[in-house]
């Protein structure tokens, strides 16, 4: 471990400069998180070993490995969690049949950090026979658990709220106090809706958050009677954030009409609420919690670039973040966990060129120890910068861009556009993968937070409902014009490609602007918008079939216009469609379906169907094959030599 002699420092950077080789940016990230334990004594990591998440342990003084948790076959470690200062409660992810991609499906497990007394204590896989013995004893449970407080007072108990098993998701939970050590459950209460609870985390119960089956938000109250829904036109839309039962003020982000989130405190005695803090662009990315009272004192935000705002001084602790900010300049910093004291932390630091380092904060010597590298492969110097810019529509709709240029290349570049998925999603600024592996081979890369995004407010999210097919895909074309017209990209050299909605843009877009693009592929894409209605997860439940109302439309005609699969007589560029078999939110027959009109009218296109995967592709194998594909695809239409394959272009 390097050792830090002085206030902060900048980690050294070793490698040397030149392209980053492709296998190296499709490996997995070797360690996805760090942990402290409640007093400071041990670390808690997650990282990969011979293809699998496994939990290793290490005692901090002297720094050493203590224990390990390693599942065999298809279960590896998922998200997990310091219950107290011995023992950690860890989900545990699996491989569905022969399913790439490792999905949680309920199973907690807990382990002592010297690896011993390893146990089942949630889910299918916690159930003991019950023999000639009045003691209680783990049983199975076909539910989803949320672990909502860890309960430091009660060392050997967490509470979890529960998400029944259900095929049409519609089965509401409970809220269960766990032993951690043998599993046994102790029913507190059930729940109001289908959703979840929240406690003021420290181990009272105080609101239950979820929605009704039009997809409505709901917010209930903890009461003596049970659970009683307030019946507040503010707080309805609102998630809680913490906050003190003595004192009666608590912490909601309120999701405004029409206008950007906002953090409230809200007295649940005398009902008076106090308006915190919003932003004129953006929504709250996440709130900064005191590191000893977990009281809320500041959020994050992500406009452009990420930032950070303080409402509360806490005790000195806004400015040592400030402090450890200008100390790690031009990049991201958060804490993953603190000990009970607040003293001592864990810090990942992490950006456009650095998907994430960690390091032991003392925060009352102000000493910072690099700890670990997620990818040491990787090398600051060797990847691409993100910029972020902006531009206003026509409509008067201000579009956030994120750019990735190959080194030291900053015009009338060949340029591929990556729409995100979602469509209610957004890109932030930060390391990712497919702009890394495509500026790395000379592409500039747009990505685009069209209408319909999140984290800009309610009225630039509903703006892309029904939008799908139509200013959604303006917004990106607009963002393509914008950068042909910034002389950033050759508008010669343009191509699309995206995943899921992403997917279905990288088709869509060129169906309704054929003159913007040279080649398109589309990955997971929803290319018929009918078939969401028939085939696929979303449609399972009330509250899927809602959205998709709320989203799409019932009218046929409209469906029809809006899905690329009706629509392939105004695609007349090459095309690249890849998908999984297993794909279950957007199954495999979108591609298929597609694949065969495309045949059938003579404009056979490239394709890519993997058997094991799902939606996106998680092996490193199958990820290699998928972008050394995507290279040749682009190389061969807007690569070097390209231009002199294509027609003029009128000027």
């Amino acid at each position: 471990m390097r050792k830090l002699l002085f206030l902060f420092f900048l980690w050294p950077s070793l490698a040397l400069s030149g392209q980053v080789s492709l296998s190296d940016l499709v490996r997995h990230t070797d360690i996805q998180e760090v942990k402290i334990s409640p007093t400071g004594t041990h670390l808690a990591i997650k990282k990969l070993y011979e293809g699998e998440k496994i939990l290793v342990f290490m005692s901090i003084t002297p720094l050493k490995i203590t224990g390990l948790l390693r599942f065999r076959g298809k279960e590896e470690v998922g998200d997990f969690y310091w219950a107290n200062n011995e023992r950690i409660v860890t989900e545990v992810v699996s491989r569905k049949a022969a399913l790439e991609t490792p999905i949680f499906y309920g199973s907690l497990f807990a382990i002592n950090y010297d690896g011993t007394k390893g146990k089942n204590i949630f889910g299918h896989l916690a159930g003991e026979r019950q023999v000639g013995s009045r003691l209680k004893r783990a049983e199975s449970t076909y539910a989803h658990p949320t672990i909502i407080d860890t309960l430091p007072k009660e060392k050997n108990k967490i509470l979890i709220s529960t998400s029944p098993w259900a095929r049409d998701w519609e089965t509401r939970g409970e809220i269960l106090e766990v032993n951690i050590y043998n599993g046994v459950q102790k029913r507190i209460t059930g729940l109001p809706q289908v959703g979840r609870a929240h406690t003021d985390r420290n181990g009272n119960l105080i609101f239950a958050t979820g929605s009704n089956k039009n997809g409505e938000r709901e917010l209930y109250k903890k009461s003596k009677m049970g659970w009683e829904k307030l019946e507040n036109s503010i707080l309805n839309r609102s998630w809680p954030r913490g906050g003190n039962l003595e004192t009666g003020d608590f912490y909601f982000e309120i999701d405004r009409t029409n206008d950007t989130e906002q953090l409230v405190k809200f007295n649940t005695k005398t009902n008076e609420l106090t308006q915190i803090f919003s932003h004129d662009i953006s929504d709250i990315t996440a709130v900064i919690y005191h590191p000893k009272s977990d009281k809320p004192i500041g959020v994050y935000l992500h406009p452009d670039y990420p930032e950070e705002y303080f409402f509360d001084e806490g005790d000195g602790f806004a400015a040592y973040f400030r402090g450890l900010k200008k100390a790690f300049e031009g990049y991201r910093i958060n804490f993953t966990s603190f000990t009970n004291d607040g003293s001592l932390g864990i810090l990942k630091v992490y950006g456009d060129r650095l998907p994430g380092d960690y390091f032991l904060a003392n925060l009352k010597t102000k000493k910072v120890d690099f700890l670990l590298s997620s990818s040491e492969w990787l090398a600051p110097e060797t990847l691409n910068s993100m910029r972020a810019e902006s531009f206003v529509t026509t409509g008067n709709m201000r579009i956030g861009t994120y750019l990735t240029f190959p080194k030291e290349q900053t015009k009338n570049l060949p340029m591929v556009v990556v729409p995100h998925g979602g469509p209610h999603a957004r890109d932030y600024w930060g390391y990712d993968q497919e702009a890394q592996i495509l500026s790395q081979n000379g592409y500039l890369v747009l990505q685009v937070n069209f209408r319909g995004s999140t984290g800009y407010g309610d009225h630039f999210y509903t703006a892309g409902e029904q939008e799908w097919g139509g200013k959604i895909q303006k917004d990106i074309a607009d963002a393509v014009h914008w950068a042909v017209e910034k002389g950033y990209a050759d508008p010669r050299k343009v191509c699309i490609y995206g995943a899921s909605f992403g997917g279905y843009s990288a088709l869509m877009n060129p169906i309704r602007y054929p003159d913007l693009y040279k080649c398109a592929a589309g990955y997971v894409g929803v290319y018929d918008l009918e078939m969401m209605y028939k085939k696929g997860d979303i449609k399972r439940r009330d509250r899927g079939l809602a959205y998709l109302n709320r989203e799409l439309s019932k009218d046929k005609n409209f469906l029809k216009e809006n899905s690329p699969i009706h629509n392939t007589d105004k695609l007349n560029i090459p095309l690249f469609i890849i998908h999984g078999e297993k794909d279950e939110r957007v199954p495999v027959e979108h591609a298929e379906e597609l694949l065969k009109k495309l045949e059938k009218e003579g404009k056979p296109a490239k394709s890519l169907i993997v058997a094991n995967e799902g939606h996106g592709f998680y092996s490193e194998e199958n990820k290699m094959k998928l972008y050394t594909e995507l290279l040749a695809f682009l190389d061969k239409h807007i690569g070097i030599g390209s231009v002199e394959k294509q027609p003029a272009v009128n000027e």
